[in-house]
């Protein structure tokens, strides 16, 4: 395949003719989808002309982002259009030291989920690291399961800056919402068969339209009756950086070994790597 357009990690129940999409899960509404992660995408060298990308990096883990980024290079076409929607640290940040409560009131109406009863802290740090399947914590010796998380790391523009500049990306901008110089980025997330605008996709409106998209335990299976459609989501949030890829990049360049290196330590205790390889080979064996 050649002049892919790629939306990573869009979820089983988006849409849309003419793309592409990579996800861990199979699409539930006839879709052309690529099985696969973003760090170890299987799709050959420069055969996309733009990727989208949206609320997937704050699920990342920072020390695998960057491989990441390298897997956008390589799978970009020169200048090709790299597009990343993620909750902006920097917005996130000043409401809480602010304490904005009219920011914080359209935040819960954007995202509902997010905590309330701790306040302002609650919330704020409840963007940066919140409950889910994406990444499972133990402890230090693999012998308890914490639980998992959802969001791991947030970005403000300067942070992403430098990164995609460091992995071969140029003309770096922040975006206003729905704008873009590839009119596809135009159109707002919204649902298949609605004015394509965006609204916030809560309980409220899902109750207004008579939507459904949750897990039945007993049939052990998502029901849903509406398909997702369209690009860009949660204007109140989010930072949307767009950028060009200049040249390829062929190796990870990680600057901060020492905090890298540290981080991954565990793996050089003899005991922890005992417990870690045999957990692997057990959980591969299930397989």
């Amino acid at each position: 395949m050649n002049d892919i357009k790629l939306n990573v990690g869009p979820s089983p129940i988006w849409k849309k003719e003419d793309w592409v999409t990579l996800d861990h899960k199979p699409s539930r509404v006839d879709q052309k989808t690529i099985l696969g992660d973003a760090d170890n995408i299987p799709l050959e060298n420069e055969s996309c002309k733009t990727i989208f990308c949206s609320h997937v990096i704050e699920h990342i883990p920072n020390y695998k982002f960057e491989k990441v980024l390298l897997e956008f290079n390589r799978v970009l076409k020169k200048d090709g259009i790299l597009r990343i929607l993620s909750p902006d640290l920097f917005l996130l940040a000043k409401a809480y030291v602010k304490k904005d409560k009219i920011f914080y009131e359209k935040l819960l109406n954007e995202d509902e989920n997010i905590r309330k009863d701790l306040g302002y802290g609650g919330t704020f740090m409840n963007c940066i690291v919140s409950p889910g399947q994406d990444t499972v914590i133990f402890n230090n010796s693999l012998t308890e399961f914490i639980g998992g998380v959802g969001h791991i790391y947030l970005y403000d523009f300067e942070m992403l800056k430098t990164l995609l500049e460091r992995y071969g990306f140029y003309e770096i901008k922040q975006k206003k919402f729905c704008e873009s110089e590839l009119k596809d980025y135009e159109e707002p997330l919204h649902v298949e068969g609605t004015k394509p605008e965006w609204q916030d996709l809560n309980k409220k409106f899902f109750e207004k339209h008579n939507l459904i998209n949750q897990y039945n335990s007993k049939k052990k299976m998502y029901e849903t009756n509406f398909v997702l459609t369209g690009f860009d989501r949660d204007p109140v949030t989010s930072l949307i950086v767009e950028a060009k890829k200049e040249e390829n990049i062929d190796s990870l360049n990680i600057k901060d070994l020492r905090n890298y290196n540290y981080g991954r330590s565990l793996l050089d205790d003899k005991i922890f790597q005992n417990k870690y390889d045999s957990m692997k080979k057990m959980i591969n064996g299930i397989k």
